[in-house]
């Protein structure tokens, strides 16, 4: 009975039209960015149906993106990793070669090497000596020494504690030496050893790099998609005004329809309540040969006189 009066009122169709409206202002106040295309770094779309969107590199940014990605790609070369692992071994072989080092024994032998180096010029000096104690007559002067152990040339007890001197000083040098060589060999091979990591991880630096770079060029092509979105969110307050002041038409149209509705029931109802309880009688009556509506919600059968009569009883 209600769709039979929705129908009638016309409030059923007002209110599919109302729905309808709703939907179509929804759809107005959608979020919609936008698709731009011309710009030097490319282009972007967007599709509003699928939910995805799109960008494009324009071909210089393509071409650049595509040569840093393939430098990272080349890292790292042939004997990159090889020649770091090298540097590494000598680094770690000098240092541990270093700790375990007789300082002692490398002392004495810089000691001797020095000794090796001037002893041509100490004899030659002796030499020098012993010619001027002997031209001047003095080869056998002799003094006792202070020790007490016996007797000495002066000029030769005076060159002798010179040479006793400078021996003694080469032996602590060679010893300063020893230590300073152990130590400097210390830190050359932790440096050897730290260059060798450098040199390791060089290449991947190199790549991450290169990745950077056309890490770079691919966020700048992705401007235009940038700038829809931006544009899109500044058009939404427009288009949430414009979805409200549709909704505000499609929702005095559906007041507009429902007061007019309302209007047309009371009309009815007032011409079914003029009628009265008498005032509706049977059409089939005739000559009072059919039964009327008597008022108390019965039909009394029609009288054998009227043909074809339909014998009804119905109480309602």
């Amino acid at each position: 009975m209600g769709s039979i009066v929705g129908a009638i009122t016309g409030t059923t169709a007002a209110g599919k039209k109302a729905a309808a409206a709703q939907r179509e202002a929804a759809e107005m106040a959608r979020y919609k960015p936008w698709d731009v295309s011309g710009s030097y770094f490319g282009d972007s779309d967007f599709n509003y149906e699928d939910l995805t969107a799109s960008y494009n590199l324009s071909p210089p940014l393509q071409q650049l993106r595509d040569m840093y990605m393939t430098q990272a790609l080349s890292y790292p070369r042939t004997g990159d990793v090889e020649d770091a692992s090298v540097v590494q071994d000598y680094g770690r072989n000098l240092f541990k070669e270093a700790t375990t080092r007789d300082v002692s024994a490398d002392a004495n032998q810089y000691y001797q090497n020095v000794q090796n180096l001037l002893t041509p010029d100490r004899e030659r000096t002796q030499q020098m000596l012993a010619n001027n104690l002997f031209a001047s007559g003095r080869m056998g002067q002799a003094t006792a020494n202070s020790e007490g152990t016996g007797y000495v040339n002066p000029e030769r007890m005076e060159y002798l504690t010179a040479l006793n001197r400078e021996n003694n000083s080469l032996a602590m040098d060679a010893q300063a030496k020893a230590e300073m060589k152990r130590d400097a060999d210390l830190q050359k091979g932790m440096g050897f050893y730290g260059m060798g990591q450098q040199l390791a991880m060089k290449p991947y630096e190199d790549a991450y790099k290169m990745f950077g770079y056309g890490a770079g060029i691919e966020e700048t092509g992705q401007q235009p998609m940038n700038q829809g979105i931006a544009l899109g969110s500044a058009a939404q307050s427009g288009n949430v005004a414009r979805a409200n002041g549709y909704m505000a038409a499609a929702q005095s149209q559906l007041n507009s329809s429902l007061a007019n509705a309302g209007m047309f029931t009371q009309l009815i109802g007032k011409g079914i309540g003029s009628l009265g309880s008498g005032g509706f009688t049977n059409p089939f009556s005739s000559g009072g040969s059919a039964g009327g509506y008597t008022g108390g919600g019965t039909f009394a059968p029609a009288s054998p006189g009227f043909a074809g009569s339909p014998h009804l009883r119905s109480t309602y």
